[in-house]
């Protein structure tokens, strides 16, 4: 009669398994895989007086990619989204410089800033600990004795539960630092639109994208990867998303804090665009009076009080816009129907050569492609064909994006890498890579190029205006086709042509929108105005 197999004792931990139990120097039982056997307790070794000769050990060392985990320094919970704060307003630190530095916006913008930044922090007080009673520094700490193989689907559950909540509580990120800096602008009244951030942001001026290199390394190995990658926004596609995000920071600040947001100052912006359009300047006070009569206020409006069928008026830049395109369309009609004005005053007593008009214009953007960088869109989708193609300047411009962007010199202090310290430090000495003077050059010369180019642009375009034959009421007793006369509106983008086209490119861009919600935009205002006609025409 054979006798019964002796079971081996498996480890005692939930998910190991192990049968290979080992006694260690301090009288506890461990597995192969370091966990303590807490129900055979400690064993004392009667004492002979003899020499006691230890197992073979060995010493994992930290890799490289361990060190850069930052396991014993890292936090979590509260005391990381605090950290996630810190990082991200000194990331709002810089850009406002930049504004102020460059833009040469006022001063009172980085104390006005910091004060939405302040309310918007209110928001977040229930989940931020201020205070070590909650959770000391020391508790919030991230220890594991496991290694990587070991984690378990239960952990991986946790985390992706943990990164969705983040999502919803609404924890703030880069573009909501931009969000707020603009808001800053506005409350200042300046002449500053979205599509002036949304061309800094594409450009690489502002502190947008890899907004995480900014932030020291040290400060960013203690985030987890949940809030690291809040600091590496996305690429925004177009403006419209931008618009849509500031228009949720002032609904939010309306709902939660009472506070309203001024209209956008309007006379300067309306001028920034009449100006770099290059038309004349009867479109400036045509649009003011279509806005005085019609009543439109250039504030952002909540979408509950926003008709469903009017939501993209609900952005002022987009709605003044629109208002302006009318106005031209109504003064400088793009077909070759003659209209005769009643006096030489009038606003329409000019005509516009559209054809020259358009012209001037794409040979105003050939010249000043050359001299622009590549955006981060271009840079981003640079293939290895665009490269091998890529002239030497284009190139080197591809390489300098990528050095700011992409490459890092920052060197590790701790860990295996912090060993290595002092000799990448020298090794990145001995072979530099930027090119001195070439960035700084670039960036100080564009704005006077553009500046220069608009106003040569405006002058041949004023060159081209010609007189129309004035016929005043009652000299003539035909039909006389006055301003508005055959008025054409637009229902939708393919039924733009020619001039019409480019004139609603040109104007969608300046107005940080597509050319699809501005034919919409700018049909929703003629339907106001063919209104406000027919209501004068019943009261008279």
């Amino acid at each position: 009669m054979s006798l019964p197999r002796r079971q081996k004792q498996q480890c005692s931990h939930e998910g190991c398994g192990s049968t290979r139990l080992e006694l260690g120097e301090d009288g506890f039982t461990y597995c192969r895989n370091g966990h303590q056997q807490a129900d055979i307790g400690t064993v004392v070794a009667e004492d002979t007086g003899e020499l006691v000769q230890t197992g073979r050990k060995s010493v994992r060392k930290d890799s490289d990619a361990e060190s850069t985990a930052s396991r014993a320094s890292g936090f979590s919970g509260p005391k990381a989204l605090e950290h996630y704060l810190l990082c991200l307003q000194l990331i709002l630190r810089k850009q406002l410089r930049w504004l102020v530095d460059v833009q040469k916006l006022p001063t009172d913008l980085e104390s006005l800033v910091r004060d939405l930044w302040a309310l918007r922090l209110q928001k977040l007080q229930s989940r931020v600990s201020h205070e070590s009673d909650t959770e000391t520094e020391g508790q919030s700490q991230v220890f594991s004795s496991q290694s990587e193989g070991e984690t378990s689907a239960s952990e991986a559950s946790r985390r992706s539960r943990r990164r969705r909540h983040i999502r919803n509580e609404g924890a703030p990120n880069v573009r909501d630092a931009i969000c707020l800096c603009y808001m800053g602008t506005l409350l200042l009244h300046e002449p500053i639109t979205v599509a002036d951030f949304f061309r800094w942001i594409t450009d690489g001026d502002l502190l947008y994208y890899r907004a995480a290199k900014e932030v020291p390394l040290g400060m960013r190995e203690r985030l987890p990867g949940t809030y690291q990658e809040l600091l590496e926004p996305q690429p925004m596609a177009q403006a419209t998303k931008l618009h849509q995000s500031i228009g949720e920071m002032v609904a939010m600040f309306g709902a939660e804090f009472g506070m309203a947001m001024q209209p956008i100052n309007f006379t300067l912006v309306l001028y920034r665009w009449v100006r770099e359009m290059a038309l004349p300047i009867e479109v400036y006070a045509a649009t003011q009076r279509l806005a005085h009569t019609l009543e439109l206020d250039f504030s952002f409006k909540s979408r509950s009080k926003t008709k469903r069928n009017e939501t993209v008026l609900q952005y002022p830049e987009v709605h003044l816009m629109a208002v302006v395109v009318v106005a031209t369309k109504l003064l400088f009609p793009f077909d070759d129907i003659k209209r005769y004005p009643g006096s030489a005053s009038d606003l329409s007593a000019l005509s516009l050569k559209w054809s020259a008009w358009v012209d001037l214009h794409s040979q105003n953007q050939k010249d000043l492609k050359p001299s622009g960088t590549l955006s981060y869109e271009q840079s981003m989708g640079f293939s290895q064909m665009d490269a091998a193609q890529a002239a030497g300047e284009r190139l080197d411009e591809y390489m300098d994006w990528f050095e700011h962007n992409i490459a890092s010199e920052d060197v590790r202090e701790r860990g295996q890498a912090g060993k290595d310290a002092d000799f990448r430090r020298a090794l990145f000495q001995l072979f530099p890579v930027n090119r001195e003077g070439t960035d700084v050059d670039r960036r100080n010369s564009k704005a006077p190029a553009r500046d220069d180019a608009v106003t040569r642009t405006i002058r041949e375009v004023q060159s081209t205006l010609k007189p129309n034959r004035t016929i005043e009421a009652g000299s003539d007793e035909r039909a006389v086709n006055r301003v508005g006369s055959f008025y054409r509106r637009y229902r939708t983008v393919e039924e733009l042509e020619g001039p019409a086209m480019m004139f609603y490119q040109r104007s969608a861009g300046l107005a940080g929108t597509s050319i699809e919600d501005l034919v919409r935009a700018v049909f929703l205002i003629e339907s106001k105005l063919h209104t406000h006609e027919s209501k004068l025409r019943k009261g008279g």
